[in-house]
């Protein structure tokens, strides 16, 4: 029934743009290969086409829990768009997809690759050097296609096992793709490619800190020989909590988030205590506190995007119109539509349960020919005690699934534990830590008399350099210790919290 809804939905959207009923041939069918990831509660797909969430055959790609055979989201997809010379450029994966598996050649000004097995999906995890199943041996890592990697003995050449793939999760994917076969895709963005070129890098951990996630990381180079204006990047989500047809929408600009929940107390499939799934900026290029330019959520077919020039509007913020978001408990231009609380009940506030699109993302300003944007997004999904207190359990997650981060490419030459900075603090701090062995990694808080208060890590981590924020809500001042154990080897330091 799901499947029949979606098509009927492309069907009109397709009539929307060109008056011609016609078909897309699935991505599938021209060779686009994928990988799961489901190192955790979450099972989901990952394609070498720019996007993800979806299953083989058009169903929906992101289940959880993931032998419950429930999903949370349809289909997503990566979104970008810039000028080139005024001229509105846009490639998106949009049910179908804008990108194909190979590099942009910048010396023909030419998408190459898509017809060379090389250029596909690669999966490794730290505990398979030799691969098997699904996973890749370490040899084959692709790193002359950029997939990122320890060069152990520093002589610039990768030599598998003392050299290894960067796996900051249990389960790893790379893949390169670009915007440049425009001869044969059909989309709903109808202006000439970026001539971008995409490294795709996404992990899961078994042990996921708070709630389950998936971590995406974009590597978006400008091949083209002309600089990008207005650049912009985004993801683009249909959220289908269960029942697809009782879902609402919010976003949360300070914590950069979009995120989905149910619009009842029990949803037909999932029951009494539905979870909230959302969508985080982790990190974007010359981004600092405020990761996220703009969020929004649409229900088709009044706000949902039907060509390249609404699109471009969506990327930047507005509304498929070109007007800003109003809010209307304020009066303000916004770029962060239904940006109320559901769990106080105040502000602007999604209605009206049904279908639900959501998409989020940065804004970057002009880019180079050549230059390479950075952007990271995380995926994660929490059940609280009921639909609401789903949404704030999943808002503080988000911190604490972001922040823990591996800094370095390089092996640190001894376990470290650092002094949390700041300290004193209130109310959060940073605590930094140096591993040296692959393994299982916990980071705990303890107040004066040895009682656990928090757990920030518990979690499969590869040698490298590590960050995680602490939040002390709902600690009274004083003293704390805080624990760092990497397999035998355990380090403790204390630091003062001030209210």
């Amino acid at each position: 029934m799901k499947t029949n809804l979606k098509l009927a939905g492309m069907l009109m959207i397709v009539m929307l743009i060109s008056g011609v009923v016609f078909f897309r041939n699935m991505p599938e069918e021209r060779g686009i290969t994928y990988r799961s990831l489901d190192a955790n509660n979450i099972r989901t797909y990952v394609w070498d086409a720019g996007m993800f969430d979806r299953g083989n055959g058009g169903v929906a790609g992101f289940s959880w829990p993931k032998e419950s055979n429930t999903y949370a989201i349809y289909f997503s997809g990566l979104w970008i768009s810039c000028k080139v010379s005024d001229s509105i450029r846009v490639s998106e994966g949009y049910y179908n997809t804008n990108f194909r598996a190979g590099y942009f050649d910048f010396l023909t000004q030419s998408p190459k690759g898509f017809d060379d097995s090389l250029y596909r999906m690669y999966k490794v995890s730290p505990q398979f050097p030799n691969g098997g199943g699904d996973l890749d041996p370490w040899i084959k890592w692709p790193v002359n296609q950029g997939a990122p990697w320890v060069d152990v003995n520093n002589n610039g050449v990768y030599e598998p096992p003392t050299d290894y793939p960067v796996m900051k999760g249990d389960q790893n994917l790379f893949c390169t793709f670009n915007d440049g076969y425009r001869d044969s895709l059909q989309s709903l963005s109808a202006t000439l490619p970026l001539r971008a070129e995409v490294h795709m890098y996404a992990y899961a951990r078994a042990n996921s800190p708070c709630a389950d996630a998936i971590h995406y990381e974009w590597s978006i180079i400008n091949k083209g020989r002309s600089q990008w204006t207005d650049f912009s990047a985004g993801i683009f989500s249909d959220i289908d909590l269960g029942t697809s047809n009782n879902d609402l929408a919010g976003t949360d600009s300070a914590l950069g988030l979009v995120y989905g929940y149910n619009g009842t107390p029990t949803d037909p499939i999932y029951g009494a205590i539905p979870p909230a799934v959302g969508i985080v900026v982790k990190s974007a290029e010359g981004h600092s506190n405020n990761r996220a330019d703009f969020a929004s959520r649409w229900r088709c077919p009044f706000d949902c995007p039907t060509d390249s020039l609404e699109m471009y509007r969506v990327l930047h913020g507005l509304r498929i119109s070109g007007e800003s978001w109003v809010n209307p408990y304020t009066n303000q231009a916004t770029k962060f539509a239904f940006s109320g609380n559901p769990v106080t009940q105040t502000g602007w506030r999604d209605s009206l349960p049904g279908e639900r699109y959501v998409i989020i993302g940065s804004i970057f300003g002009n880019v180079p020919s050549l230059d390479t944007i950075q952007f990271s997004t995380t995926s994660l999904i929490k059940r609280g005690t009921s639909n609401i207190n789903s949404i704030a359990e999943l808002k503080n997650c988000v911190n604490s699934v972001i922040n823990v981060s591996n800094n370095s490419e390089n092996v640190p030459a001894k376990f470290i534990l650092h002094q949390n900075f700041p300290n004193p603090f209130n109310p959060s701090t940073t605590i930094k830590f140096e591993i040296i062995e692959t393994g299982v990694v916990s980071l705990k808080i303890y107040d004066m008399l040895g009682r656990e208060v928090r757990e920030l890590i518990s979690a499969r981590l590869t040698p490298g350099i590590y960050s995680e924020k602490f939040d002390s809500r709902n600690l009274p001042s004083g003293a704390y210790f805080y624990r760092l154990q990497s397999g035998e080897q355990v380090k403790t330091m204390k630091m003062l919290l001030l209210k």
